[in-house]
């Protein structure tokens, strides 16, 4: 297999791409053997470059490509005809419903081999509507090299990254307010950079999580995923605080007691805070899924079970986290703290 990971990054990508794109495409390269092409815009002044990409593009037998929704950036698209016959693949990060039909057109029509989708709920409709595409759920991986533990002391008692659910955000804020708490949240998009984001992450004890439909059920045609901000609190040693998802992903791959659900509406949270205290079970499940996501949840081990993917086409097993926490349905031993 020559693989070419095909790149958006010099194509104004979305505003989370470097948490996503680069953390997947460089390990998938690397561990295939393969190259990255990152095509410029498509542009006259930019034709010379344009060669190049395709020369480095026509070398590859299997494409691969990461796309927010129903299709990648136009200049991907036309890197991918330009190789012709070859096998294509690709990651879908917004599946949500009214995507679908786009999502399940394109994706037969390319015939993508397989096309992995983030979202279980997602994945398992475009099978029923589409039959005859190869559609694969393959949760989110996160970058662990920027979402990890640190030595140093948790002294932000609640971190909220990215879009909030308001009446949650009020709730928090007149805890810690009331108690003299640190309480952290962006108040903008890209208020912080990246690795501002994963230092933060390492000092907080609680990370707050919801999911998507709670805050724009018209987006998600009601999808209640697991995504990404889950995995990353998990990853940095903090405690999730929030709202389970409604799509069972999360109690399929990570332990129940490593989040402190509470309403959406926040009308627990002191109760459900101050009970919390002296939890030192959720504490140790939090450690071990700390190990979990380091381990089984980053974006380098989803290059690797994409490249065994395309080698083998032997579908990705998701290892399922049994409810007693102490074992992976594969019989594997979980490491607790």
């Amino acid at each position: 297999m020559h693989l070419v990971a095909l790149s958006n990054e010099r194509l104004d990508p979305w505003v989370n791409w470097t948490t996503l794109g680069p953390p997947l495409l460089c390990p998938l390269a690397a561990k295939s053997g393969g190259a990255i092409v990152a095509p410029p815009p498509l542009r006259w002044e930019t034709r010379h470059e344009w060669r190049q990409s395709i020369r480095s593009t026509r070398e590859a037998d299997t494409l691969f490509w990461m796309q927010g929704s129903a299709r990648p950036e136009w200049p991907l698209m036309a890197l991918s005809a330009s190789r012709g016959v070859a096998r294509r693949a690709a990651f879908v990060v917004d599946a949500w419903r009214p995507a679908l039909s786009k999502i399940g057109v394109l994706a037969v029509a390319q015939r993508l081999d397989p096309c992995f989708v983030a979202f279980r709920e997602g994945c398992e409709e475009l099978r029923r509507r589409f039959p005859g595409g190869r559609f694969e759920w393959l949760p989110f991986g996160i970058d662990t090299d920027v979402f990890r533990p640190g030595p140093g002391e948790r002294d932000i008692f609640a971190f909220w990254m990215g879009r909030r659910h308001e009446p949650l955000h009020q709730a928090l804020l007149a805890y810690c307010r009331e108690r003299g708490l640190v309480y952290r949240y962006a108040r903008y998009a890209g208020e912080f950079s990246t690795e501002e984001l994963g230092a933060m992450a390492r000092r907080c004890r609680y990370f707050v999580v919801t999911p998507p439909d709670l805050d724009n059920p018209e987006r998600t045609g009601g999808f209640s995923p697991l995504v990404m901000r889950y995995l990353e609190g998990l990853a940095s040693g903090a405690r999730l605080l929030g709202v389970l998802p409604k799509s069972g992903e999360y109690e399929h791959i990570l332990p129940r007691e490593a989040i402190l659900e509470i309403r959406a509406d926040g009308s627990n949270l002191a109760k459900r805070l101050d009970e919390d205290a002296e939890n030192s079970a959720g504490w140790n499940a939090v450690a071990a899924a700390c190990d979990l996501v380091q381990r089984e949840h980053s974006w380098s081990r989803r290059a690797e079970q994409i490249r065994d993917r395309l080698l083998t086409d032997d579908p990705v097993q998701i290892a399922a986290f049994r409810q007693r926490g102490e074992h992976w349905a594969d019989g594997t031993i979980l490491q607790r703290a």
